[in-house]
């Protein structure tokens, strides 16, 4: 399948369309729009233009990626969300006027222009729409009510303008969006292009998330009914199917062209991105090269120089979910397993006790000790080539917890910050549509949707995605609801790390369950595996040098984010409209 190049190139002369303008109102003579949208190949270079709101807007950002528990933040860097040390000076992304403005512009002058076919109109307008619901629905889940645009504004418009009366009034403009989108766009498109298939499946996780925010019974009920249907839309496609190389999607550019699991990715060629424009440059580790690594460590464990600038590392928490088949063929929490329970300190390999014979995707996912990584193997132990104390530099870029990350790591070439690099990230997946289904079908269940066979149609989806991906066993179809639902949590957890969704989906859980906070976000210090030497024992510790910034908190406040004071002094309509708890 051919891979267009939609990335960057695209926005060359169309920069100007997505400046980060104050409330939508940049004047409309900075670009002759009669020329832009005067054929379809113009109209098209602008639209691609606007393809940075993926990973923008889709894509890993601090909030859900680094706040979710999953990972640990190492040394000089900010924990201000971690720890919700932030105010409503923080700005969280609120203004995306700019962004809107150039969706708008799209919208309004292709659906005018004279030139362009219906066919190509509905096309790229479906596009277009598809990405204001992006940049909408990556606001709402922080920021709930939004000021909603849906026309290219001019300075003679009022321009404070307020937000949404209600939670589901910004939650329903966003559907309307990605309803209008489904019924434009084709079936199939080029890779990196949104297709109808995109749309059915954000859709269906814009219900899950807005409808834990919602109060009236009926109208949650419709979003779950929604949720439901979209995601059946996209299986009737029939486009799409598991990988069953779950790592292959994540850590090559081939395994990711050859994937028929992805439904929308954005693919970074290295004729114009580097190592240092992905997110592998903050979960790399800086280790190995001149003057990081002693004489003596080098001749026992030698090591490649790897040149990242590691920010972020897994945690102790997130290997924990990853279970282990046992001796029976079980799976089990790895310390219920025969291995672990027949370990013997000081005699037995703790890699051989705790590591062996896990879910398929935390090889993937998690570097551990004693794994190969690049054309290294990596000792995480004390003494050992990337024990934290072990780097001439300093241990800034080391992880504490003794693990790092591999998932989103392309471990083909040496990587350097200016090195060019192919790299895909993926948006919108099968797995993840399987689960947002499974979701969608639990939280029927009790209404007048419940025939009686939503949960085992639930635990079939979720079966599906781990027995293709994690090659575990299936879950028992006979679960209680609440077992099922414990194991769908765990089970999406270990699915989709770092695809910007644990967090989001802890908050929606936490609302839906009327808990006043997170739990799995407050009031926890993480843990970090500390293994001796030899590699024959270990303790789990307070994770070393980095646990008071790690330590977490969570209050009711932050399920919304607060809109920042400068946008609040300079609209009228939001000083007395601010989020619960921020002033």
């Amino acid at each position: 399948m051919k891979i267009t190049s939609i990335i960057l190139s695209a926005m060359i002369g169309l920069s100007l369309a997505s400046c980060h303008d104050d409330l939508n109102t940049k004047p409309y003579d900075t670009f002759d729009a009669d020329e832009v949208f005067s054929s379809k190949e113009n109209a098209e270079m602008f639209v691609n233009g606007l393809y940075y709101i993926l990973k923008d807007k889709l894509s890993p950002d601090d909030e859900a990626n680094h706040g979710d528990g999953n990972t640990v933040i190492q040394e000089g860097s900010g924990t201000t969300f971690v720890q919700e040390t932030f105010t409503s000076d923080n700005d969280f992304g609120w203004n995306i006027f700019g962004d809107l403005r150039s969706c708008n512009q799209a919208i309004t002058n292709i659906e005018t222009s004279a030139n362009i076919s219906q066919a190509d109109k509905d096309n790229l307008i479906g596009q277009a729409k598809f990405l204001r619901a992006a940049l909408y629905y990556s606001n709402a889940r922080k920021f709930g009510r939004l000021i909603l645009i849906d026309k290219v504004l001019t300075p003679e418009d009022d321009l404070e303008l307020p937000r949404t009366k209600t939670i589901k009034e910004t939650y329903d403009a966003i559907l309307k969006d990605l309803d209008d989108a489904a019924a434009m766009l084709p079936e199939s498109a080029a890779q990196g292009y949104i297709a109808k298939g995109a749309a059915y499946a954000l859709k269906a996780e814009v219900c899950l998330q807005g409808a834990a925010y919602l109060d009236n019974t009926d109208d949650k009920l419709d979003y779950y009914k929604q949720a439901r249907k979209a995601s059946e839309d996209l299986f009737a496609l029939n486009l799409y199917s598991l990988d069953e190389d779950y790592g292959s999607m994540f850590r090559s550019l081939e395994g990711a062209q050859a994937s028929n699991e992805i439904i929308l990715a954005t693919y970074y060629l290295k004729i114009k991105n580097t190592f240092q424009d992905t997110f592998m440059m903050n979960i790399v580790p800086n280790q190995g090269g001149t003057g990081k690594l002693s004489d003596d460590v080098r001749a026992k464990w030698p090591m490649e120089s790897l040149e990242g600038w590691m920010i972020y590392t897994p945690s102790q928490e997130l290997v924990d979910a990853y279970e282990v088949i046992d001796e029976d063929g079980q799976a089990k929490d790895w310390n219920q397993t025969s291995y672990y329970k027949n370990f013997r300190p000081g005699v037995d390999w703790v890699s051989h006790a705790i590591y062996d014979h896990r879910d398929a995707r935390f090889y993937e996912t998690i570097g551990y000790d004693s794994c190969h990584y690049f054309n290294s193997t990596l000792v995480m132990r004390k003494g050992g080539n990337m024990w934290w104390e072990n780097n001439g530099e300093g241990p800034r870029y080391m992880t504490k917890t003794g693990y790092i990350y591999r998932k989103y790591v392309y471990e083909g070439a040496t990587l350097f910050y200016y090195y060019p690099t192919d790299w895909c990230l993926v948006h919108a997946r099968l797995g993840r549509s399987y689960l947002n289904y499974a979701e969608a079908l639990l939280r029927l269940i009790g209404t007048s949707e419940d025939d009686g066979t939503l949960k085992s149609t639930a635990i079939d989806y979720i079966n599906q995605v781990r027995t293709t991906h994690g090659k575990l066993p299936e879950l028992d179809g006979n679960m209680t609801e609440q077992e099922t639902w414990n194991r769908y949590k765990r089970e999406r957890r270990v699915e989709l790390v770092y695809e910007n969704d644990y967090y989001w989906a802890l908050l929606r859980w936490a609302k839906e369950e009327n808990q006043p906070v997170v739990n799995d976000l407050n009031g926890k210090t993480p843990q970090a595996i500390i293994i001796a030497e030899d590699g024959k024992d270990f303790t789990m510790e307070d994770v070393p040098s980095i646990a008071a910034q790690n330590r977490r908190t969570f209050t009711s406040k932050r399920f919304l984010l607060p809109i920042p004071k400068s946008e609040v002094s300079t609209n009228s309509r939001l000083k007395e409209d601010q989020n619960p708890g921020w002033y």
